[in-house]
């Protein structure tokens, strides 16, 4: 009993003496978080996260709120959005402090933002074009200025046609940010009476399915002498359409995004316009925003960053911005 009794006091004496050890922290010091902790949970939620564009802005938002202290994580909803509804309800269920959505469908998110009301979390609209009465059910939104950029693709689409040609139009209205660009695009075509739209086709966002439907065209419409894909992923299936059918003289390729893939196509011959994506700047801008909301609760207006033309002429630049040897 008094070896036991010794041998609880030399270890007291022991810990006193740790815990005075001049390591360790004083009184009024900050406390260190240990390895896992963390302020709370972001959650992200993104409609391709294989988009490269998309990649970059979920990555460098990940990156900076865990910066500040947060766990993110990123979840692709693949264009359903009945999955992305259901992310969300995980992300609520885990007690997220923020959840920060790339919508698929510009009016079927709807639901999902009013789970995050309803449990009183704070939701971020990055990316994705919203109306207005689904505007007052998120803290802010981070977009660009796809009508414009749709519409400056089509007048240079235009110029090069010299006012006269068939045209052949992409489009993917479920979702607003595509359906400004096309729209963009529709009003600079309508603009030359010497130019016919051949066709509209909406409900297409991925290179298969636009490859597919370029395919379809050349063959229905041999004389068509220009196309426009609402994004990259359009752009790429276009572009290996009108490749492989050894049309790339003769048929102007267009899109909006300009990403690596987009350049890349440039430089082979195989797209001739398309409207750069101001992809880092709004990534940077929305990491920006969504560590406002978690300080502040509150959030600035959004930016509607710009889209820069880029042609042939414009090549150089832009494999910079992308980092292509």
């Amino acid at each position: 009993m008094k070896k036991t009794l010794c041998m609880l006091l030399c270890i007291g004496m022991a810990a006193a003496m740790c815990a005075c050890s001049p390591g360790e922290k004083k009184a009024g010091d900050a406390p260190k978080k240990t390895e896992g902790e963390s302020k709370g949970l972001i959650g992200i939620t993104t409609s391709m996260y294989t988009n490269e564009g998309l990649t970059i802005m979920c990555d460098t938002i990940k990156e900076k709120v865990e910066e500040e202290g947060y766990q993110a994580v990123i979840k692709d909803a693949n264009l359903d959005q009945a999955q992305q509804t259901k992310d969300v309800e995980d992300f609520i269920s885990q007690g997220a402090k923020l959840i920060i959505v790339e919508a698929c469908d510009s009016v079927g998110v709807k639901s999902a933002f009013e789970l995050c009301n309803k449990a009183d979390i704070p939701v971020l609209s990055v990316n994705q074009v919203l109306g207005d009465d689904l505007l007052e059910l998120v803290v802010g939104s981070v977009t660009s200025d796809n009508y414009t950029a749709g519409y400056e693709v089509g007048q240079e689409v235009a110029k090069e046609l010299g006012g006269k040609g068939k045209v052949c139009i992409l489009t993917y209205d479920v979702a607003f940010v595509c359906r400004e660009r096309g729209d963009g695009f529709k009003a600079a075509m309508a603009e030359n009476e010497g130019i016919e739209v051949l066709e509209v086709f909406d409900g297409v966002c991925t290179e298969d399915a636009a490859m597919k439907k370029t395919e379809d065209w050349l063959q229905q419409y041999p004389d068509v002498t220009a196309i426009f894909g609402n994004n990259s992923n359009c752009g790429v299936g276009i572009a290996a359409a009108v490749r492989s059918a050894g049309k790339t003289d003769d048929i102007l390729v267009a899109n909006v995004d300009g990403l690596s893939g987009d350049i890349r196509n440039m430089e082979d011959g195989a797209l001739d316009i398309t409207a750069v994506y101001p992809m880092k700047e709004l990534a940077a801008e929305a990491a920006d925003k969504a560590v406002e909301v978690l300080k502040t609760g509150k959030c600035g207006e959004d930016p509607r960053l710009k889209f820069s033309l880029c042609t042939i002429d414009d090549l150089d630049t832009y494999k910079e911005y992308w980092g292509i040897e």
